[in-house]
């Protein structure tokens, strides 16, 4: 008989403690060999996120006439494609932010939550994040991000379906797939330019 589930926050807390830990222990290995850290983060992080349904959401109606090899070849792509953008700024900032989660408030038989947090750093306004979880079976699964109110999966549905219209849904992939960030400005993660 499997134990009761974890809290949503609790599933999302450990993931985050664990990897700052593992920041803490070995940040100048991590720093020499990011391939190392995008391993580490692939392994501890993503099994968190629930990659198929963070696809559909982005993809929006494209994932519906996608091909399975190309859904596969995405999901694949953009995690990738996140794991490398924002490891390094992880890897930068992991002494400097300090997070406060804030109490979730969900029934008991929830089966969707938010986990919200006020990241602080010295000398900069806090940010606000949000973690849109989901129950997977007994795991609660992160589907979306929100950083200041800006939803990441609705900024990458906006961002791709304007590339996909243009170039096509492989073309995007490739871009994915070779190392093009997912992102193309950071004031779509709530980030004040400069």
């Amino acid at each position: 008989m499997a134990g009761a589930a974890q809290a949503p926050d609790e599933e999302v807390r450990q993931a985050t403690d664990r990897l700052r830990t593992l920041i803490q222990q070995h940040h100048d290995e991590y720093k020499a060999k990011p391939d190392a850290f995008y391993k580490v983060v692939d392994r501890e992080v993503v099994p968190h996120f629930d990659q198929q349904y963070i696809g559909q959401i982005v993809l929006g109606r494209y994932w519906r006439s996608a091909s399975e090899p190309q859904r596969r070849r995405f999901i694949n792509a953009f995690k990738n494609a996140l794991v490398h953008s924002y490891a390094d700024a992880l890897l930068d900032n992991y002494n400097t932010v300090e997070a406060t989660w804030k109490p979730v408030h969900a029934a008991p038989d929830a089966t969707d939550a938010t986990v919200d947090a006020e990241l602080t750093r010295q000398g900069a306004q806090p940010v606000q994040l949000g973690f849109s979880v989901r129950k997977v079976g007994d795991q609660w699964k992160v589907y979306d991000v929100i950083v200041d109110g800006v939803s990441l999966a609705a900024n990458f549905r906006s961002q791709f379906s304007q590339e996909i219209k243009q170039n096509g849904l492989d073309s995007l992939i490739r871009r994915l797939e070779t190392g093009g960030k997912p992102l193309q400005d950071a004031s779509a993660l709530g980030k004040k330019k400069p």
